[in-house]
């Protein structure tokens, strides 16, 4: 089956060409170049991921938000953090992903991928995995710090040092409950909520079966990476309200 793909985008190319050819030979080269490039695409976009993957691997710590409005457009929701008084948010939703942009005086500090479809992989920067692909043990037998809940919002986050190679900036791996179900989405929410219980009755120490049960399980949907730590990163996350308001049928 892994030939089926690249023959099938083969014999929609051929489609295109031939269409093109069709309107050349009645002089509408203006119109059939547009027609054309629209045509692929589109069609790109949607029976393939490459044209999101390409421009969500231009998006960079420290780049200029006047970047990010140009390949994304103006900003769909844009919030004040909670966490830093200098930082605000500005969300960019697509039928795929939620990318959120962390900025201070035009520059951005942080960002953020919620992937919203299970089949679409988003590339982490600095250790090429794809979310989707591993679990939390997988992508590292080590952590600095978690945040939970099962209140507002579903969610687990990671908190990793990247040190030299990754600029000292922090990455953090989080499901989160709206998110693209690359785990079994109940189980991983009732592990959440299982986890929940054991910190507040036994704390972090007393609950490492429970926490090694849940990275051995759990699949995160959600990567944030830059100059800003786990309360930021997860200030970023919507709400489940925010998310069915806002972002749910884009």
């Amino acid at each position: 089956m892994p030939t089926e793909k690249p023959r099938f985008i083969k014999r929609v190319q051929s489609v295109i060409f031939t269409i093109a050819a069709i309107m050349l030979s009645i002089g509408q080269w203006s119109d059939t170049k547009q027609m054309s490039i629209e045509m692929y695409e589109g069609f790109i976009a949607k029976f393939t991921d490459k044209i999101e993957l390409e421009q969500l691997s231009k998006v960079k710590v420290g780049g200029n938000i006047h970047f990010i409005e140009q390949t994304f457009g103006i900003a769909t929701v844009i919030k004040e953090s909670q966490t830093n008084k200098e930082l605000e948010y500005r969300y960019y939703p697509n039928s795929k992903y939620i990318l959120t942009v962390a900025t201070q005086n035009n520059y951005i500090k942080g960002y953020q991928i919620i992937s919203l479809d299970r089949s679409f992989y988003p590339v982490l920067p600095f250790s090429g995995k794809e979310l989707g692909r591993f679990v939390y043990a997988e992508y590292s037998p080590y952590f600095d710090e978690i945040r939970s809940d099962d209140a507002n919002l579903t969610y687990y986050l990671e908190s990793h040092s990247l040190g030299r190679a990754g600029l000292f900036f922090n990455q953090f791996v989080a499901y989160v409950g709206y998110g693209a179900a690359y785990s079994e989405s109940t189980m991983s929410g009732n592990q959440i909520a299982e986890l929940n219980d054991s910190l507040l009755k036994n704390g972090q120490d007393q609950s490492s079966d429970v926490l090694n049960s849940l990275r051995g399980a759990i699949k995160p949907n959600v990567f944030s990476v830059g100059d800003i730590d786990a309360s930021t990163a997860a200030d970023m996350l919507v709400t489940r309200y925010e998310y069915a308001a806002y972002f749910k049928d884009e």
